[in-house]
């Protein structure tokens, strides 16, 4: 499979994220699902999957963006902007109705960033 080079991974990853702030999801979902298959196996693009997981939750797929964030969150150690990612499993949690779990990943989002625990 093709590697793409870095200023061309940037370059679709700057279009994926203007598309989805322009509320063009499927385009969006499009370059944020290519770029995630194209990343290396052994290291997969969690900006990629995130972008896969918001493009999911803002079409209300709790399922969908559970899926990519499964893949994002795991393997290495998230870093404090991948923080984030917890965050963004509370929003899937909650859209699938699962509200124990969503305040769960909410919480560790606020440890992790570093704002304590949610009320």
């Amino acid at each position: 499979m093709a590697q793409l080079r870095e200023q061309q991974r940037k370059a679709l990853h700057v279009l994926a994220y203007m598309m989805l702030r322009m509320g063009q999801l499927d385009r969006a979902g499009r370059i944020y699902a290519a770029l995630a298959v194209l990343a290396p196996q052994n290291a997969p693009d969690r900006l990629a999957l995130a972008g896969v997981a918001s493009v999911a939750i803002s079409a209300g797929d709790g399922t969908g963006a559970l899926d990519a964030l499964r893949t994002a969150m795991s393997g290495a150690a998230l870093s404090s902007r991948q923080a984030v990612l917890h965050l963004m499993k509370a929003q899937a949690l909650w859209l699938e109705g699962r509200r124990e779990e969503a305040r769960a990943s909410l919480d560790e989002y606020l440890f992790l960033a570093g704002g304590g625990r949610s009320a």
